[in-house]
């Protein structure tokens, strides 16, 4: 009972909206394909729909894996839940597309210093941009 009161139940993909599924399988995919030392970009592509959004979304992945206090964890690509980082993440965007930043400050403010959620909120909020 305690347990499932400090552990917040996983997030289903299928359960949120598109956007932010579409954000967390193209955080698995750069990541992996990354690792494993491909271009993530068609894969960007293919989920994003756009060229420059595909760009902008694989910067904001290297600022991301370059400040994240921990190694940024993904689940694999068939999981159907969302992993606390992936959700993170994904909320972060959805925060930056509303330029909601005090919202997404105090998402990041115990996990990031300033400049680091400088950069990831200008980036994120780029995905956003004509």
């Amino acid at each position: 009972m305690l347990l499932s009161q400090l552990v917040p139940a996983p997030i289903k993909l299928m359960e949120i909206h598109s956007n932010d599924a579409r954000h967390i399988l193209a955080a698995r995919s750069w990541c992996i394909l990354r690792r494993a030392g491909h271009d993530p970009m068609p894969r960007l592509r293919g989920y994003l729909q756009y060229e420059v959004v595909a760009m902008r979304f694989g910067l904001l992945m290297e600022a991301v894996t370059q400040s994240w206090p921990d190694p940024f964890a993904i689940h694999r690509p068939c999981c159907p839940t969302a992993s606390i980082d992936e959700a993170l993440l994904a909320e972060a965007i959805q925060l930056a597309g509303l330029d909601a930043r005090p919202a997404f400050d105090t998402l990041l403010r115990d996990m990031l210093p300033s400049e680091a959620r400088n950069l990831l909120f200008t980036r994120a909020r780029l995905l956003y941009q004509p």
